[in-house]
Order: C-alpha cells, then structure tokens, then sequence
C-alpha cells in the first residue's frame, strides 16, 4: 500500500511537467496540462526501488581528500553514502593517465555497489581556474576570449576542452562563467568574466555552454544570481549586493536569462546577500532568488547547484548542517561539499534526521533526485571505463583553435 501510495503521489508531481528531450519542465498554473503516459517511467520505478539513503545520497557532490588517490573514507563516500558525485581539484589531477586511473577506480567500485552513475565534475574554466594537468596546454582566459569576441572562437574552444575533459572521464564542468564583471575593485571575478557587457557575456557564454553540451558534457553556469559587482570573495566572507531588483533584472540576470532559454542544465547559485531583494538570506539559502525568480519568473528546468557549501561566505552566519537543510528546502537539487569526510557525512545524517522529523518530507527529496536521475540519463552518464588520452593530440587541437 504504502509503494502504491508513494507511486500515486509522485505520478502526481510528474503530471506537473512535460518531458522533453529528456529533461522535465515544471509548468505554472496558467500552463495548460496534457500529460501522456505511453511507457512505464524507469527512473520512477528506480525511486520507488531505493532506500532513504540512497535517495539523500544522490542530493551531494562532494570533494575527496584523497589527492591522488582513494582513501578508504572516499570509499565509503561511495559504498555507504551513495553521494551523487565527485568534484575533482587540482589536488585530485597530477597527470592525464593518473586522473584516467583514478575515474576508472571509482567508477569500478560504484558499479560493484550501485547501478546509479556518478557525477564527475571538475572546475575547467581557463585561465587561472585550471584543473587539467601541466601536460595539457592552457587554454585562454575567460577575458581573453572575451577580448576576442568571436561566437564561433567561444564554442570552438569549448568544443575542445569538453572532448579533452569528456575523454578524461569527466561528465560535468563548472562552466561557463555568467558573471557581468562591472566592479574593476572585484579580484575573484577579475578574468574569469568574458567582458562587463552584458550582451558579450550572454553570446560568448551561451556559445560554450553549446560547445560544452555538444562534446557531452555538462554546463553548469555560474554564479547565480551574479558574482560580477561585488568586492568581497564569498570564498572568505559574505559579499553583499545593494542593488534594487530593477538594475539585478537588466544586469546580472540577463546571462543567466539568455543561458535559460538556450538550453543551459545546470546553474551553480553562490553565497551572496542581495540585501533588497532578499534581506534576510543569502540566494543560496533564498527562497526568492531560487523559487520566485529563477524557477517562476526565468522559468528554467533544469538542476541547480550549490557553490562549496564550506566556504566562509556561507559559514560565517550558519552551520554547514543547517545550511544544507535550508538550501534544499529553498529550492537547491544538489549540494556541493568540496572538502571534509566528516563534514559531508554529519551533513547527510542532517538530511535524514531533518526528513525523518518532518522538517522536509521525503516526497521533496524524492522529485530533487528525480531531477537528478533524469539529468543522469540525458547526458549517459555511466560506469564505463575510459582509455588513456593522446595528450599530443589534443594540444595540438588547442594550438590549432583560431579566429
């Protein structure tokens, strides 16, 4: 009674969304609502097979101590918490066949405890946030690209670096940057923004987001709801934003608008005080920046992301366990947790504590790791091992990317 009441309701939620291209879009309440089921939904009978760990598992990226290897608590991360994925740093990547080695390790030891594939993420944005081995040629900056200003360059260079960090094993990036960088005082922007003009940054930024997905790997646009104008670095303290919606909405929100309707998957929020918009709570934690706005008013469908839920924006004001529960109930699919086994298993006991008391309902875990799953399935993300690269080859591709 209880699989058959658990079924209903989730076929409820999912009578709220259309399929289309393997993703689900959410509709509001003047959307018209045809919903037809020619199939069983596998990823609904997937749900209705896992337990609540399982379930709460899938919510968390995290990062792993290890360095360039496996610890026995990142094999726990896997076995016993079943977390969704790993995010990978430069601590984690020495050389192309030691990062090789080690996604074959871990997708070898997922696959002989779950049949539910991994995130692979990494940071490869260009310029100074590189996480590909000193082997691999660098590619241009954000700015640089930027200054450049060619659509096709943009997607070119894009294109590369997906099959480069696709063949490597990886399945998502943390990329592009959507940031309109309007504040010269703001140093952890700086080059990682394509230009301060917004319409610069929307065109180049959809362009390697496209280049991203056509090399399939996944986009995750970054920092909602915009990082550009702040003077603070939310990986120490708490920026703060003073500007009126108005300006937000013309401004900061405009990439992240036109990545929306071009398709983007993913969108990673991050740890900002808007504080006339929301006062009280920074986006990540923001009903009003991840309900109101991003998912009614930009109406996007896809995956939304935390930034590194330990970072001292974050922390300064709140627990990372609290944090985590807050994020979730505001409208967050997936937490990121960069660092800290210990910090990433009270964090998912929280969770589980927080569903077992009633503080979020396991329906709600349910269609976040329905998203989840599906995103999954879009991009085949799967247990197969990887072969080692031609390093020549690809440096030989980025020497050759032109304008």
């Amino acid at each position: 009674m209880i699989f058959i009441i658990k079924t209903f309701l989730l076929m409820i939620f999912l009578s709220l969304f259309t399929i289309n291209s393997c993703s689900y879009n959410r509709m509001m309440e003047e959307d018209l609502i045809q919903v037809k089921v020619n199939k069983p939904d596998e990823i609904l009978e997937k749900i209705n097979s896992m337990n609540l760990d399982e379930k709460i598992g899938q919510l968390f990226i995290v990062g792993f101590d290890g360095e360039s290897n496996l610890t026995q608590e990142d094999i726990l991360l896997i076995n016993d918490y079943k977390v969704s994925g790993f995010i990978f740093f430069r601590r984690n990547i020495q050389s192309s066949d030691q990062v090789v080695k080690l996604i074959n390790e871990i997708k070898t030891i997922n696959k002989n405890g779950s049949n539910i594939p991994m995130f692979l993420s990494l940071d490869q944005e260009g310029g100074t946030v590189t996480r590909l081995p000193n082997e691999i040629i660098k590619f241009k900056s954000a700015r640089d690209i930027g200054k450049i200003n060619n659509e096709q360059y943009a997607y070119d260079t894009a294109r590369v670096m997906g099959e480069l960090v696709h063949s490597l094993g990886f399945n998502m990036n943390f990329a592009p940057v959507l940031d309109v960088y309007t504040n010269p005082e703001n140093t952890v922007i700086g080059s990682r923004a394509f230009s301060s003009d917004k319409e610069i940054v929307s065109k180049l930024a959809v362009a390697t987001m496209k280049g991203l997905k056509d090399s399939g790997v996944i986009a995750v646009g970054k920092h909602y709801p915009g990082h550009g104008d702040t003077k603070e670095d939310s990986h120490y303290e708490l920026p703060i934003v003073n500007h009126d919606y108005e300006r937000v909405k013309d401004i900061e929100l405009y990439p992240f608008k036109m990545a929306i309707e071009n398709g983007i998957d993913s969108i990673l929020v991050s740890h900002l005080l808007y504080k006339n918009i929301d006062s009280e709570n920074i986006a990540t934690l923001s009903k009003v920046f991840l309900d109101d706005i991003l998912m009614r008013e930009l109406r996007f469908r896809g995956i939304v992301i935390t930034d590194d839920m330990i970072m001292n924006g974050l922390t300064k004001n709140n627990s990372i366990t609290e944090a985590c529960l807050k994020a979730l109930q505001a409208g967050v699919d997936i937490l990121l947790i960069g660092s800290g086994y210990q910090n990433i298993v009270d964090s998912i006991n929280f969770i589980k504590n927080a569903v077992l008391n009633g503080e979020i309902s396991e329906f709600e875990i349910e269609k976040k790791v329905y998203s989840v799953l599906k995103m999954k399935q879009k991009y085949n993300v799967n247990n197969d091992n990887v072969s080692k690269i031609n390093v020549d080859e690809f440096n030989d591709k980025i020497r050759n990317l032109s304008y």
